[in-house]
């Protein structure tokens, strides 16, 4: 059974667009779902570990909801979630607050390693836990929302609203309120042994089991104050009959530790919205559907498309402007128009374009973050757009010089080739020249076998040539790739 090559090429793109399907099914499937891939044991007097490193994203919230939802599977008596971050978005870090004031189970932020930081959106977290420790040389604190350029915000509506929430779930755990709101209104930063003085944190401790040895002296009571909130707060357990409810931590220090290894849709999330992969999906995903537009078939234009699609699911999970985009696609169009104009400004244009637009790329005003991490990821964006806007720019200027050039083929392209005599021109003989033998004529003097020769004209099918400056073949063996097979 024979099939007809337009058959062939319709089975190639059916295929094709089965690829396409088949893994935009599989990216559906990992951002839909979560597979812890911690280990699993008994259920008798375990503790779960969780680890917050770098910025707080979308990623951070899914991971921390999964934790929290294997960790009431294993019936954990805490979680411990380790902190050592910059800060992050906002929508995130207040959704993880909400996760930690509705779990039925107590957590634990833990700023560790010693030395680590738990500035800005990781001091919002620590605040909301039940129990907060900080490692030794530990900081916390540099609260207030900064631009991109790392000054701090001053609108008072946004500020106090921040410093509100982070006063409030200070009170919700019976610590130093009036510092909390410090934190934000004046960056207020403390190490270790100050924020215990002063009532912020509930202990000092460098490993976890260090800080589970100290609990084992502590009891977390829940009781409702005059006003008719309710308050969580850690006391010594002889100070634990004048409470209510109760939840002892009696042998934790013997509970087995279980680290909560993130699956795989926090790990994609996490690269997904970072801004920079982000931004490089929106731009090779553009020039993808470019180039797919100009060659056959569709593969690169669906390949783009998917680019496009998860670079824009991205930005609108960071809290991107639709401005930042627009301006993306823009400058991109402008380095493609170039291919028309040939004049070398819209391309120029277009990298202005997209090097603007990474400074719209970190959505300042919706992140909580150190000022200076601010700085540092801006500047990486900004050096993104601008090797990517010169690399396409360099491509496109490559592309319509090649358009340009007119290629060179009959007696336009041998006229100033040089070649290879390979018999005596007395005037009249044979030359190789381009790979090819041709009858030649001398023109001003007779040329020797083996000489070069460089080609002047051309009349009919013979080349005019004239001796050219270079090596002259006298061994037998130099003649032999010129001899005629």
């Amino acid at each position: 059974m024979f099939i007809s090559i337009k058959e062939h090429k319709e089975n190639g793109k059916t295929l094709t667009r089965v690829k396409i399907f088949a893994l935009m099914l599989i990216i559906a499937v990992i951002l839909g779902t979560e597979i812890n891939l911690g280990n699993c044991s008994s259920d008798t007097n375990t503790v779960l570990k969780v680890n917050i490193n770098g910025e707080i994203t979308l990623a951070t919230t899914t991971m921390m909801d999964n934790a929290l939802k294997y960790a009431e599977t294993r019936k954990a008596r805490l979680i411990i979630v380790t902190l050592n971050t910059p800060g992050g978005e906002v929508d995130a870090v207040k959704n993880i607050m909400n996760l930690f004031d509705n779990s039925s189970i107590p957590t634990c932020c833990f700023v560790y390693p010693p030395g680590a930081t738990a500035w800005s959106g990781g001091t919002y977290i620590l605040m909301a836990s039940h129990i907060a420790v900080m490692a030794s040389g530990t900081t916390i604190g540099s609260c207030q929302p900064v631009l991109s350029t790392g000054q701090p915000i001053e609108q008072t509506k946004y500020v106090n609203a921040l410093a509100t929430l982070m006063e409030n779930h200070a009170k919700m755990h019976d610590r130093n309120a009036t510092l909390a709101r410090l934190f934000v209104t004046e960056n207020k930063n403390l190490g270790p042994e100050e924020a215990l003085r002063l009532h912020v944190t509930e202990l000092i401790a460098d490993d976890v089991s260090t800080l589970l040895k100290k609990l084992e002296n502590f009891t977390l009571v829940h009781f409702q104050r005059k006003s008719g909130a309710w308050t969580w707060k850690l006391v010594q357990n002889s100070e634990a009959q004048n409470y209510g409810k109760k939840i002892f931590f009696n042998n934790i220090s013997e509970a087995e530790v279980i680290e909560y290894t993130p699956g795989i849709q926090t790990v994609f999330l996490n690269v997904l919205l970072n801004p920079i992969v982000s931004s490089l999906l929106l731009i090779i995903g553009i020039f993808l559907i470019f180039i797919g537009i100009k060659t056959p078939g569709y593969g690169a234009e669906i390949a783009g498309s998917v680019f496009v699609f998860l670079a824009l699911i991205a930005f609108g999970a960071i809290g991107i402007t639709l401005g930042a985009v627009v301006l993306f696609a823009v400058g991109a169009a402008l380095i493609i128009a170039e291919l028309k104009t040939h004049i070398g400004v819209l391309a120029v244009s277009g990298a202005a374009c997209m090097i603007v637009a990474s400074l719209l790329l970190f959505p300042s005003p919706q992140w909580l973050i150190y000022s200076g991490v601010s700085q540092q990821i801006q500047t990486v964006l900004v050096v993104t757009a601008v090797l990517m806007a010169t690399l396409f720019s360099f491509i496109v200027y490559k592309a319509a010089k090649a358009k340009l050039s007119k290629v060179r083929t009959g007696k336009e392209a041998l006229i100033g080739a040089e070649g290879i005599a390979v018999s005596d021109l007395k005037p009249k003989g044979e030359v190789r020249v381009m790979g090819e033998f041709w009858q030649a004529k001398a023109k001003d003097e007779w040329i020797n076998k083996g000489e070069k020769v460089k080609v002047i004209d051309m009349e009919g099918l013979f080349l005019i040539v004239k001796a050219a400056e270079g090596k002259i073949l006298t061994a037998e063996s130099d003649f032999c790739m010129y001899e005629r097979r």
